[in-house]
């Protein structure tokens, strides 16, 4: 069958067909000549369109009759021009998708200005003078939440910054650098200098200013406890220092208080020697040239055998003046339970001689795995009032309680001390 032979609604289907083909060619003609990207595109859709149109022709001069282009083919088979028909379209469609992939490779004139806007950071380009060259939508935002209309010299709007000239709404966080609250976030402006352009950058730091104040504040903290614990160390020197002048003091006060002791002892003997004299004035003498030892009595730190020399000394000083001082068991081991041994042996001595006139004192002496035993016992005369815990004796009771020790005092058979304090503490009487 050829195409004259077609009915009049084949040839009026195949014609609308054509027509399509024929409005898809001139959209591409469009498109290809306001795209100005290469000229062969538009000639290859001139191409595609005269093709078109040919087709489409030769269709409107067979319906209406008047041959002039179609006179040659009118004999042509009908499945012949539906496969040029189809060769058309699948031109089109070829040459579209080339088209477009080669348009979305290449910048259009709108591509910067697109990308620009779609940054979520402000962007200005402007003259020396301020004129802007390109301003991005976010930018543009900004000015307006700030001065109240967009951006239309860049320098005016420093001016305006400067000089606080801005909306109520709008705040100024801080000035070098420069730091803004706007649109509900915080913006930090940077200004860059080029040979002859002039570039406003808006970083959004909102997070980071947050984060920024949140260090701010610790440091602020920080500065305060520093304050804090600068004067908290000058009082503990300040107490230290007393505390080491306490200790002189009471030290001094023990020596010339045993001292005074030993002498009312001496004063009441009967019979009276040189030795005694001799022994009492050493005992003197001593206490005296410990005024002068500042570094022996505000020093803690003591050894062993320091120590245990002292805790001998005593004992030979108490049976200098007839006490006689019976040790049962071994001294600690421990440098800070041997010191806190002798000072509660030298308080229960001084009691024993001053209260009690006692000529024997027992210390029985025991050692547990967490704990060290010590029981104190002297031949004094008991007082008939209730014994008080004061000086001395309140000293060793609050000493040995602050340590997790315990003390208990014993009036049946003469008076007893038994105390317990845990092994390897730290003492301060």
């Amino acid at each position: 069958m050829t195409l004259f032979n077609l009915s009049i609604y084949n040839l009026a289907t195949l014609f609308l067909f054509n027509t399509a083909i024929l409005v898809a060619s001139v959209k591409i003609i469009i498109d290809t000549a306001s795209s100005k990207l290469y000229a062969k595109y538009f000639v290859h859709s001139v191409f595609i369109f005269l093709l078109s149109f040919f087709s489409t022709q030769i269709l409107a001069e067979i319906g209406t009759g008047k041959l002039y282009f179609a006179k040659p083919m009118v004999d042509l088979p009908v499945y012949l021009f539906i496969i040029f028909d189809l060769f058309l379209c699948t031109l089109e469609i070829l040459f579209a998708i080339s088209f477009i992939k080669t348009n979305n490779s290449i910048i259009g004139k709108n591509s910067i200005k697109e990308s620009l806007d779609n940054l979520p950071d402000g962007i200005c380009f402007s003259k020396l003078d301020g004129t802007p060259l390109l301003v991005n939508r976010v930018m543009q935002d900004i000015s307006y939440a700030v001065f109240g209309n967009m951006l239309a010299n860049d320098l005016v709007c420093a001016r305006d910054i400067e000089n606080n000239n801005i909306k109520k709404e709008a705040r100024i966080l801080h000035r070098d650098p420069l730091v803004v609250e706007a649109l509900g976030d915080i913006w930090y402006i940077k200004i860059l200098i080029h040979n002859n352009l002039r570039e406003t950058l808006a970083y959004k730091i909102t997070l980071e200013w947050g984060l920024y104040q949140e260090i701010e504040e610790k440091n602020r903290q920080i500065e305060k406890i520093n304050k804090s614990l600068k004067e908290y160390q000058k009082n503990v020197a300040e107490y230290t220092r007393q505390k080491e002048i306490l200790q002189a003091k009471i030290k001094i006060h023990d020596k010339i208080g045993q001292s005074l002791i030993y002498f009312k002892c001496y004063l009441d003997m009967n019979e009276k020697t040189k030795e005694d004299r001799d022994k009492l004035i050493n005992l003197w003498m001593e206490s005296l040239l410990m005024l002068g030892e500042k570094d022996d009595f505000l020093s803690e730190k003591n050894d062993l055998s320091k120590s245990r020399a002292k805790f001998e000394k005593l004992i030979s000083t108490a049976k200098d003046i007839g006490v006689t001082v019976h040790v049962e068991g071994v001294t600690p081991t421990n440098e800070g339970d041997l010191n806190f041994l002798l000072e509660i042996v030298h308080e229960a001595l001084n009691n024993a001689i001053r209260h009690g006139q006692a000529k024997n004192i027992w210390i029985k002496l025991e050692e547990g795995n967490l704990n060290i035993h010590c029981k104190i016992k002297n031949d004094g005369v008991l007082s008939k009032e209730p014994i008080v815990k004061k000086g001395g004796l309140k000293n060793i009771r609050q000493s040995i309680e602050n340590c997790g020790g315990k003390m208990k005092i014993e009036v049946d058979s003469g008076f007893t001390l038994n105390l317990s304090w845990p092994k390897g503490g730290k003492y301060d009487i």
